[in-house]
């Protein structure tokens, strides 16, 4: 079904960029070789139908040629966080019984050892550079497929109140549907200019960049990563910002997707910078909640309204603020995309009426089947051909929807969601920890900091250093915390639930690391 409609879209626009990267340009033509060449690879190691291969890659042309040659198999991608740990990484491998690891020189070698852990075969295909991108075209093989796939190409990882990812399958028909909604709601179409910012590996930018973009005919402009000494090295968005200016302006942007902490950065361009942005026709937010702060200060900046979308890693996206006179209305995600249904139901699952808060429940043909091998949370989620979002919220009279809270705790940091619990069965593994409760602490910036709040079984023996040690070995980066408070007791309601907001806002005796 992706492959039809890529196919569609080269006999339509051969010559067309569909990729810039720094100063690569990549035709829909030489786009569609790359493909058929990693395919034909593919299919030559042995990769068929209903495997998985996981992607180990930055964001980049060879991020897009891995998902849609993946595709082309009829096979299911797994795209994975370059940042995260062996641990980490692992855990998705063994969990998704993944057949093949797609990456890069740069990881190459870290892959290698996690394979080497797990004992098992699993072949290591390594992409190196976009100089290797093959530029010949065959015609002979742009040939259409006479049967259109609609089973399972995508495996996602959503947290939830487990602390365990939980895998989300999803199809080529639930991507295909969710496509063409945001692209018929938001009127995205092969005259438009995708920006990506943000991580392709995340549903945001996989799903509002990559396929918004090719799906449509349209160009996707990547940022590069940063290289130092000829290795990429990760740098915080701030040392970015320029570029993306630049790249905003030379590349006539007209699209887009961010998330609040690039906004944020974005806004705080100084003012005697030449900025042009007449090209951006739409900006939106997703991710986690737009403040009036920052919707104010790019809106000042720029002269821009950012709308807020709304959705997840089951439904891919669901809502978009597109209101003429946002300024009142900026907070809410607006109304549902074109074929999807919303309601705002009580805990009888009753549907409430507009002003009254409740549990969003949506109705899309772009929504996973269910949770991989979840049964009994299957039967919670999905019922009657609705998902249980876990999200709250309420509808105003016109229908737009607003995002009130979450049954599910999450913490965005620097950009990137996290979830405390996962966090939190790390650190009780530690043997000096009895108990430990992991919190964000708004920062004085856009987002959150982490920080662990930790029950010692010896505070004389438990200290700071030995806690963040021991993190460093098991996550990613972004997720250590970056406040570490020990304490006697947690606090805890008469049922023996956490108090998280006491521990919010309890800054006493907290050591800043």
């Amino acid at each position: 079904m992706l492959e039809n409609r890529l196919l569609e879209i080269v006999k339509e626009h051969p010559d067309k960029t569909a990729i810039a990267y720094d100063k690569l340009r990549i035709s829909y033509q030489e786009l569609y070789a790359n493909i058929t060449h990693l395919n034909n690879h593919l299919s030559t190691i042995g990769i068929v139908q209903g495997d998985c291969i996981a992607l180990i890659l930055p964001n980049s042309p060879e991020f897009a040629i891995a998902f849609y040659a993946t595709a082309k198999l009829n096979a299911i991608v797994l795209p994975i966080n370059p940042l995260l740990k062996q641990e980490e990484i692992s855990y998705y491998i063994i969990d998704s019984n993944t057949k093949a690891i797609i990456t890069n020189s740069h990881e190459s070698e870290n892959i290698r050892k996690i394979i080497s852990k797990i004992g098992k075969k699993i072949e290591l295909i390594v992409i190196d550079s976009t100089r290797s991108l093959t530029k010949e075209v065959d015609n002979s093989r742009i040939t259409e497929s006479t049967s259109i796939f609609k089973g399972d190409v995508l495996y996602l990882y959503s947290s939830g109140s487990t602390g365990k990812p939980k895998r989300v399958c999803r199809s080529q028909d639930n991507l295909s549907h969710e496509i063409t909604n945001l692209s018929e709601t938001a009127n995205i179409s092969a005259i438009d200019n995708i920006l990506c910012i943000v991580p392709l590996y995340h549903a945001h930018g996989l799903e509002n960049c990559l396929l918004a973009a090719i799906y449509n005919g349209a160009t996707l402009v990547i940022l590069e990563q940063v290289l130092h000494e000829g290795k990429p090295i990760e740098v915080p968005f701030a040392f970015r910002r320029s570029r993306v200016l630049e790249l905003i302006e030379k590349e006539k942007i007209t699209i887009l997707p961010a998330v609040p902490y690039i906004l944020n950065t974005l806004a705080e361009t100084p003012d005697d910078t030449q900025v042009d942005f007449s090209t951006l026709k739409l900006c939106f937010s997703a991710g986690n909640f737009l403040s009036k702060e920052i919707f104010d200060k790019f809106l000042q900046r720029f002269g821009i309204p950012v709308r807020q979308l709304y959705g997840s890693t089951e439904a891919g996206s669901i809502a978009i603020n597109l209101d003429r006179d946002i300024n009142n209305t900026y907070d809410s995600v607006g109304l549902p995309l074109k074929n999807i249904e919303i309601k705002i139901i009580d805990d009888t699952e009753k549907e409430l009426p507009s002003g009254s808060i409740g549990e969003i429940v949506i109705k899309s043909k772009a929504v996973t089947k269910g949770y991989c091998n979840k049964p009994e949370i299957n039967q919670q989620t999905f019922k009657d051909g609705w998902f249980f979002t876990g999200d709250l919220g309420k509808k105003d009279e016109v229908g737009r929807v607003y995002i009130t809270g979450r049954k599910q705790i999450f913490i965005d940091t620097g950009g990137h969601k996290v979830d405390p619990l996962e966090i939190e069965n790390i650190l009780i593994t530690h043997s000096q920890v009895k108990e430990a409760v992991v919190v964000g602490i708004k920062s004085l910036y856009a987002g959150e900091i982490i920080k662990a709040v930790i029950v010692p079984q010896n505070r004389e023996i438990c200290d700071e250093k030995d806690i963040l040690s021991y993190c460093r070995g098991k996550l990613a980066d972004f997720k250590i915390p970056k406040i570490i408070e020990f304490c006697d007791e947690i606090s805890k309601s008469p049922l023996g639930k956490v108090l998280r907001k006491n521990l919010i806002d309890n800054l006493s005796e907290t050591i800043k690391l």
